[in-house]
C-alpha cells in the first residue's frame, strides 16, 4: 500500500503541479472545498512562475500517510502576493503530508517556506565578491 500511495503522490506533481492540469485536481482529493483552494492556488503560482517546475527531494510512506519534500523553482514573471514581475529566478521549500484513502486524498497539511520566497522576491541579492 505504501508504494501505491507514494506512486499517487508523485502522479499528482507529474499531472497536476508540472503538467498544470487543474482540471485533475478532483481526480486526487476527496473533499470538494479542497480541490478549489488548490486549483486557486495553483493558478496563482502558475501565474506569477509561468515555468514553474516542483521536484520531489524525498518521499516517505508509511500506512496510510506520504511524507514529500520538495523545491518548487520558477521565473517571477508574473505578479505575486502584490508583487509585480521581477524576472528573479526562485528556488523555495516545502513539506507535505497527505493522508489516502481509496486512492484519493483525505487529509493533506503543507508547510511552504513563504517567507524565504518573499525575500527573494523582494530584497536586493547579494553581490558577489571579486
Amino acid at each position: 500500500m505504501s508504494e501505491q500511495n507514494k506512486e499517487r503522490v508523485r502522479r499528482y506533481y507529474e499531472q497536476v503541479l508540472n503538467g498544470r492540469d487543474l482540471d485533475a485536481v478532483g481526480e486526487f482529493f476527496a473533499d470538494e472545498r479542497i480541490v478549489e483552494g488548490v486549483r486557486g492556488g495553483c493558478f496563482r503560482y502558475f501565474e506569477a512562475f509561468p515555468d514553474l517546475h516542483v521536484s520531489i527531494d524525498e518521499l516517505v510512506a508509511e500506512g496510510d500517510r506520504v511524507f514529500c519534500r520538495s523545491t518548487m523553482t520558477g521565473t517571477h514573471d508574473g505578479e505575486y502576493k502584490g508583487i509585480p514581475p521581477t524576472g528573479r529566478h526562485i528556488a523555495s521549500e516545502s513539506a507535505e503530508v497527505f493522508r489516502i484513502a481509496d486512492d484519493k486524498f483525505v487529509g493533506y497539511w503543507c508547510l511552504a517556506n513563504v517567507a524565504g520566497l518573499m525575500r527573494q522576491l523582494t530584497e536586493e541579492p547579494v553581490a558577489a565578491s571579486a
